[in-house]
């Protein structure tokens, strides 16, 4: 009295890529260019940072001069 489960229909895969083509572009730049994205994105973090300390270091500096 062995139960057999009956094979189960599976869709084909290899049109994957072309329903969901965000997971394939995450896919190939996570796998490949994942070191890079994480570079460019400190990069600008930092440029972004240096920016803003750059642009409000006049303000607070007369204020320090002035003594207000």
């Amino acid at each position: 009295n062995i139960v057999k489960l009956a094979l189960s229909i599976r869709p084909d895969t290899t049109f994957l890529w072309f329903l969901s083509p965000l997971k394939a572009i995450r896919y190939l730049i996570c796998n490949q260019y994942k070191w890079l994205v994480i570079k460019i994105v400190l990069a600008l973090l930092l440029l972004a940072i240096l920016a803003l300390f750059l642009y409000s270091m006049p303000g607070y500096m007369a204020k320090k001069l002035l003594g207000v």
